[in-house]
């Protein structure tokens, strides 16, 4: 039976790969995302393929840095969007991984608002494809990494844990409500990510990967 089974798993293994490969992912994230992070490690695991990456260091869902637009997802997201479109031709997912940046004590006002301001992020997503009669992507919600303790990430992450931890339960519901993948950071693969990090935010090559890694075995 081994001997059968094991050949079986691999064929139905490569052809997943094969297929994850030929998707067209658009990413939209931040600085964990960007350059050598955890969707360059993607990239690697699934053999290449077509992808946008459009995310962007400090990227917000949905708050402004004093008048500073550039890095408030909502008020960017029909560029990022027609930017996938405009390199790969078409988008099969999109993959949304923020929420951090929303998390920094500089907005602790708001953070009522970060849920809100997401759920209003994946509709205008939606209604971009279905506005010109195109089939609506798969979304992916990846929730923010764990955050260290106040006392080892820097001031202006103060609080940032708590604020995570709470809002990864709301993009969870979020995602069950409306039917989207969900990637739980804090659960898979949870606090081995902090050994990996150096501030309590940002991750090592390793912890970049796990990311990756499980992003792949939650959704694909």
């Amino acid at each position: 039976m081994s001997r059968l089974l094991l050949p079986l798993i691999f064929l139905v293994f490569t052809a997943c790969s094969a297929r994850f490969s030929k998707q067209h992912l658009l990413v939209i994230g931040d600085s964990n995302a960007v350059g050598k992070g955890w969707v360059d490690q993607l990239q690697q695991l699934r053999g290449g393929g077509p992808l946008v990456n459009t995310a962007l260091s400090g990227n917000t869902i949905g708050f402004n840095y004093g008048s500073e637009m550039s890095m408030n997802t909502l008020e960017n997201l029909t560029s990022y969007l027609r930017q996938g479109y405009a390199e790969m031709g078409q988008i099969d997912e999109v993959i949304i991984a923020l929420g951090t940046n929303d998390c920094k004590a500089r907005f602790g006002g708001q953070h009522g608002n970060i849920i809100t301001n997401l759920t209003t992020l994946t509709k205008r997503t939606r209604d971009f494809f279905t506005s010109r009669g195109q089939e609506v992507p798969r979304i992916v919600l990846v929730s923010p990494p764990p955050m260290a303790s106040d006392e080892v990430v820097i001031d202006e992450f103060t609080g940032g844990a708590a604020c995570v931890a709470e809002l990864t339960e709301a993009v969870k519901a979020l995602a069950t409500r409306e039917g989207y993948c969900f990637v739980n950071l804090l659960e898979q693969p949870g606090s081995t990510l902090l050994s990996n990090s150096e501030d309590g935010i940002h991750f090592s090559l390793e912890g970049d990967r796990l990311i990756a890694q499980s992003v792949i075995k939650t959704c694909y």
